[in-house]
């Protein structure tokens, strides 16, 4: 009787950590798809990028340069041409995907 209980117990956790890892997977997707991408530019650095948005949108530069680290996953806060960035800032349109450069 206690084996069954030990076996149904671990069975359970194991589905039940499934479903959340797929949840979690999910919504960070949909998630990501409601930003502004960016392909950088020849001589875009992160604070350009940050000066350029915090005009418009009065967002803190220091905030805006960590965001951006974290969310495209860099290693440094050295961005090169050709890179395609996430920005903190909301599509107007989500469902559409939007390749756009901040100027």
């Amino acid at each position: 009787m206690i084996k069954e209980f030990i076996i149904f117990v671990g069975l359970f956790t194991g589905v039940l950590s499934a479903v959340i890892l797929l949840l979690s997977f999910t919504n960070n997707d949909q998630e990501q798809n409601q930003y502004v991408k960016i392909e950088v530019q020849s001589g875009d650095t992160l604070w350009s990028l940050a000066d350029q948005v915090s005009h418009t949108k009065k967002i803190n530069k220091k905030d805006f340069i960590e965001w951006v680290t974290e969310e495209n996953n860099l290693q440094t806060s050295d961005i090169q041409a050709g890179d395609v960035l996430m920005l903190p800032l909301k599509k107007e349109h989500p469902a559409a995907y939007q390749l756009a450069t901040v100027k």
